[in-house]
């Protein structure tokens, strides 16, 4: 038995439905400190305590320490339950049980885990899991991830800038993709950090290579993109409403015509939607009211003419086909590349949203007419995701925001899994965070971020939440369905070859050489005027 075994540290003062009070004798704690050296961590906040309640283990997170101003030796401890432990006929722990059945009473004593039961502690269950770290107070526990808690309940990763959340996202991915090679993952990536991440497993698609035509628009998110914000947007919408339907029920080859909508994904001709708006304006009798579809058919053949768009509003893709949209992003088949890789950092800011709703609503509306037996689970993951689903409603954002708060809120009844990926998740959608069964964090350095975390981590984890603004890099506090029990986690290190280029350039470095020339700025511009 070991020393930590055997030292009673404390006893307990008061309890209720939630935590536990402690009183903590300083020297022992101070002696068990010294003992044990660097052995474990396992000895200030965010320590596992065990407290033994009539013959059975009730283990507690640390979650404060305070002087107790009427005994000077002492301190007096907060712990939170967490679960208790399972014990055989021999009165050995063999197993950890989330939930408290008997709860401590004044006087019960208190010691602190050891290794071994740790190990007990955080062991999966016998399901699907990976690992990705070493739990946080240990030296050698493996972090389990349950894989199909974690897919099938959503998901967020959230930290401020540096703290590596672009590498915990690829970690991530790769141990799942590792642990199943035939899935369907799908990453909303607007700085073109990934492309080189995945390596083969994934097929990247850029303004280059990704052909995504026009008229898989809805109807919201073809006035997203030609119809300004202003007052008389509904008119304007209207009027899109009523030519759009009749150019997708122009389309001669089309099923079921009587069953099309404006947002029917039919593909029509461009021709047919210009003419459908000189057709209408031609019926009014007032000049002034048929600048209005003058106006949005200029509008529209603008968007068709610049060339920085040709990847969606380009007239040649009319005869597009959807099956192979949906087969090219959703990887379906597979072909040895579960990874799909959606660059949007050369998509003109103008359409970026446009863009991200038509996929994510083509993805959703995929999963949900599926064959429910037939139909293969996807993973969409989404970076920055403040950026499209803001807290607070706006024009610019609502056919994006709707689209993804559909996902989050349907998604896992169809087999689509949200992996949200955020700097500020005080800025995040309500809405979609309290859908995210498993939280990610690493270390947040402002205050209003740690509030909005801690108030939706779940029952157990707030002896860990308060060390978000505390944790290093490559340390995370993982709670929720996707793990046993919340956990504070030090991440494995990635590869070099496997990591995002998310990397901050060094000032230092670069400007100990004076490498920029004339010659650099003639590439630049080239590239300004000719790829842009």
């Amino acid at each position: 038995m070991s020393t930590m075994q055997e030292s009673t540290i404390g006893h307990v003062v008061g309890t209720d439905g939630i935590k536990a009070m402690c009183s903590i004798d300083n020297a022992t704690l101070a002696g068990i400190r010294a003992r044990i050296g660097g052995d474990t961590d396992n000895t200030s906040i965010g320590a596992i305590v065990r407290i033994s309640v009539s013959g059975t283990d009730v283990f507690c997170g640390l979650v404060e320490l305070a002087r107790d101003h009427d005994d000077p030796g002492r301190s007096l401890a907060e712990l939170e339950y967490i679960g208790e432990g399972v014990h055989d006929t021999g009165g050995a722990l063999v197993g950890f049980s989330r939930g408290v059945s008997s709860f401590p009473q004044p006087g019960d004593p208190a010691r602190l885990a050891t290794e071994e039961e740790l190990a007990i502690i955080f062991a999966p269950p016998d399901l699907p899991h990976i690992q990705f770290g070493t739990v946080y107070p240990t030296r050698g526990v493996r972090a389990p991830v349950l894989f199909d808690n974690l897919l099938s309940r959503h998901f967020a990763i959230v930290g401020s800038s540096g703290s590596g959340k672009s590498t915990t996202v690829s970690l991530l991915l790769d141990r799942i993709v590792g642990r199943a090679g035939h899935g369907h993952v799908v990453i909303f990536d607007p700085h073109g950090e990934y492309a080189h991440a995945f390596g083969d497993a994934a097929q990247v698609w850029d303004v280059s290579n990704l052909a995504m035509p026009y008229w898989a628009m809805n109807l919201d998110e073809h006035c997203e993109a030609f119809i300004a914000a202003g007052d008389d947007r509904t008119v304007d919408a209207n009027i899109m409403a009523k030519v759009l339907l009749r150019a997708r029920q122009r389309n001669i080859h089309a099923e079921a015509p009587g069953r099309i909508t404006a947002d029917t994904p039919v593909s029509y001709q461009l021709k047919d939607l210009t003419d459908a708006l000189e057709e209408e304006a031609g019926r009014l009798e007032k000049l002034a009211d048929a600048s209005r579809y003058t106006h949005l058919r200029l509008t529209i053949e603008q968007f068709f003419h610049d060339r920085r768009y040709n990847f969606i509003f380009n007239a040649e893709h009319a005869g597009a086909s959807l099956q192979k949209l949906l087969g090219d992003i959703l990887r379906i088949p597979n072909a040895g590349k579960p990874i799909s890789i959606i660059d949007l950092a050369g998509v003109p800011t103008e359409i970026v949203n446009v863009v991200v709703a038509t996929l994510t609503r083509l993805i959703l509306d995929y999963a949900i007419w599926a064959p429910r037996a037939e139909r293969a689970p996807i993973l969409l993951v989404c970076e920055e995701a403040h950026r499209y689903l803001p807290r607070h409603m706006n024009e610019a954002t609502r056919s994006v925001r709707t689209q993804l708060e559909r996902v989050a809120r349907e998604g896992r009844k169809y087999g689509v899994c949200l992996g949200l990926v955020s700097q500020r998740p005080s800025e995040l959608s309500d809405t979609a965070l309290s859908q995210c069964g498993t939280l990610i964090s690493l270390r947040l350095n402002n205050q209003s971020d740690q509030d909005h975390l801690i108030a939706a981590l779940s029952e157990g984890a707030r002896s860990l939440a308060g060390s978000v603004g505390a944790l290093r890099n490559r340390e995370c506090v993982i709670s929720g369905e996707g793990v046993p029990i919340p956990m504070r986690v030090r991440i494995d290190e990635l590869e070099v070859e496997k990591r995002p280029a998310s990397e901050d350039p060094s000032f230092s470095d670069r400007w100990s050489h004076d490498r920029a020339d004339s010659a650099l700025l003639d590439t630049t511009v080239r590239r300004w005027r000719v790829d842009r």
